[in-house]
């Protein structure tokens, strides 16, 4: 469909032909896709090169969002700020073939793990466009082999921070600038690759802007890419203004600091009034004496988010979108933690929670478009050892699964809401290729997601072990204590969680969502994840879905009957009683139901159900 620009509200509306508006609209698209496609082929890590750990956006001169096609929601819904930073710090000494790096959180960056490349763009001697890549680091050089540290107490515990910083100086790379970055982190030839990718996908952006410009003329340009931003405008608050206007609340806990507090409480305002809504975080627990605190742009982020997946997908997520959405996190709080707390994690936790008590908050409003709770990032740890080399990698395999919503089960392998399914899984093959690691079992954990009439993406088991010297597993999760929540009758997940064995069957050590720990040559790394919540009542789920997923090893048949309602047969028909399904489903029926389940903290039932005697059970225990 091509969009319709509005006629005859300035000079500026009147100059912009609606099959040429359409036509840029996709070419900024396509630009940020060739940005993406250059660093995902060019990367040296799998957390990059195969996981897709980054975002590509471009922005115009003031720093406001033009696109941002197949980016992470919470990298790039922000990425604005950190541009706008740069651009404050260095005034107006900012010149044609310049690149700027930078990663520091309390610079307006999400946190200290995303290594931002920006490049301004100059057509005509003016400064226009600015081109940006966010590439999630390996390695950050903390204490502990990761770029993610929830045990980090601090700034200086999480590694090299980076505030602007000029790398490259109209068109000449400052290798000093370059020497100093990789002499303070691990993996140092790894990251270099990584870098160079970076800065030739933000030059590849700037490139194709300024042949953009090239075609149509400084000043032409910019008048589309003002109709752009109206144009989002204008859908959105049409879309906005259809949400029924209102005061909804909310609550959820992350499971831990990452040393010694446990639940800690998220809550969250929305108010809806016509085409604005406000999302304020008052009331959420002190920031914290961890890694686990979020940032200005993962707080502007994780509030505005779910309203960009609440509206028609094509509506552009640009500046004109996002401007009808005010986000408010109290400074020193847990979502918007004050200089010098460490934020490490804060892209994932508590960011995660903060869009799903969103989620929370809406679901009675607006059913139709708001799903149950999603898997927040647990269970998928940076895992790495030493093979005379050094190496290490994010093991997204064990990722959980998605919220259902209505009208559609949740998605498997999941990863977490910060990506929202944008993130990929490593191939088994080339995991064990590239790494001493050999993985004995992967499969989906029957019944890990929470039930409803449209159930959650399942969970995953997987069971790895290193094959030349000790594994060191460093964790960056939440939800295991606290699930992903199920939605207007829906159930929540298992929570899941992750333990070492021996293979002789002897105790196991099980540990908490953000521990780290060490997995010797003899043992085993388990990790059982969550699947999403369910959304709508079980009992309404179609009673022939309800036998697939039996089939499929899903579910048992006793949770078929006992909480959907459906009674079957014996194996291996299975065929449906209709008469008793009936009846069952009658009793179902006259239950009353929660609109979020569970209300209360530490309600995830999995440890309690898989701990046998003589386990251990260690809350973020020290490497």
């Amino acid at each position: 469909m091509t969009p319709e620009p509005q006629r005859g509200r300035d000079a500026t509306a009147e100059q912009v032909d609606p099959i040429t508006f359409s036509v840029l609209l996709s070419r900024f698209d396509a630009i940020v896709e060739e940005m993406t496609l250059t660093l995902e082929r060019s990367a040296w890590t799998s957390i990059i090169a195969l996981a897709h750990d980054y975002s590509c956006a471009l922005f115009d001169a003031r720093g406001r969002q033009i696109s941002m096609f197949d980016a992470l929601p919470i990298h790039a819904t922000s990425m604005g700020l950190l541009v706008q930073e740069i651009a404050r710090c260095f005034g107006g000494d900012v010149n044609p073939g310049d690149l700027f790096l930078a990663n520091d959180p309390y610079s307006r960056n999400t946190h200290i793990g995303d290594l931002v490349t920006a490049a301004p763009v100059f057509l005509d001697g003016e400064p226009a466009f600015w081109s940006v890549t966010k590439g999630h680091q390996l390695d950050t050089g903390a204490p502990v082999p990761s770029s993610v540290v929830p045990s980090a107490r601090n700034v200086w515990q999480e590694g090299i921070t980076i505030p602007p910083t000029r790398l490259v100086e109209r068109g000449a790379l400052r290798e000093d600038v370059l020497r100093l970055y990789l002499a303070n982190v691990r993996y140092a030839d790894l990251l270099e690759g990584d870098l160079r990718a970076q800065i030739g996908s933000t030059e590849k952006g700037a490139q194709r802007l300024r042949e953009l410009g090239d075609e149509h003329g400084r000043e032409q340009l910019l008048v589309y890419v003002e109709e752009m931003i109206d144009y989002a405008d204008r859908r959105m608050s049409r879309e906005l203004a259809a949400i029924p206007d209102g005061v909804y609340r909310a609550e959820g806990w992350v499971d831990s600091d990452g040393g010694a507090v446990e639940h800690l409480p998220v809550r969250v305002c929305v108010t809806v009034s016509g085409d604005r809504v406000v999302v304020d975080y008052e009331g959420s627990a002190p920031q914290v004496d961890g890694g686990v605190n979020g940032s200005e742009a993962t707080a502007q982020a994780a509030g505005a988010v779910p309203f960009l997946y609440y509206v028609a997908a094509d509506v552009p997520h640009n500046d004109g979108a996002t401007r009808h959405i005010e986000v408010r996190a109290p400074l020193g709080s847990i979502c918007n933690a004050a200089y010098p707390a460490s934020t490490s994690v804060a892209t994932c936790i508590p960011s995660d929670l903060m869009q799903d008590v969103v989620n929370k908050a809406m679901a009675e409003a607006i059913p139709e478009r708001v799903p149950a709770g999603g898997t927040r990032n647990a269970n998928t740890p940076i895992v790495s050892g030493s093979d005379g080399r050094g190496w290490a990698f994010a093991m997204l395999n064990s990722a959980g699964g998605g919220g259902a919503s209505h009208g559609c089960d949740g998605w498997p392998l999941y990863y977490n809401l910060a990506a929202l399914g944008a993130m990929k899984i490593l191939p088994v093959e080339q995991l064990e290729l590239l790494y001493p690691v050999r993985v004995r079992q992967a499969e989906i954990e029957p019944e890990s997601m929470g039930f409803g009439q449209w159930i959650g993406g399942p969970g995953v088991r997987l069971v790895a072990e290193p094959l030349e010297g000790e594994m060191i597993v460093v964790n960056c999760g939440d939800g295991c204590a606290n699930p992903p929540h199920g939605a207007l009758g829906g159930t929540a997940g298992i929570g899941g969680g992750q333990y070492s064995e021996r293979p002789d069957g002897g105790p196991r050590t099980y540990v908490s969502s953000t521990a780290s720990l060490r997995v010797a040559r003899d043992e085993r790394w388990v990790s059982v994840s969550t699947g999403g919540g369910g959304f709508g009542r079980p009992e309404r789920r179609d009673p022939a879905r309800v036998r697939e997923d039996v089939r499929d090893g899903l579910l048992g048949a006793e949770t078929a009957r006992e909480v959907f309602g459906v009674v079957l047969g014996p194996a291996p028909g299975r065929e449906l009683d209709a008469e008793a399904t009936a009846a069952r489903r009658a009793e179902l029926a006259e239950r009353e139901v929660a609109t979020v389940d569970p209300a209360e903290p530490g309600a995830a039932p999995w440890l309690r159900r898989v701990m046998r005697p003589g386990d251990a059970y260690l809350l973020n225990p020290p490497l």
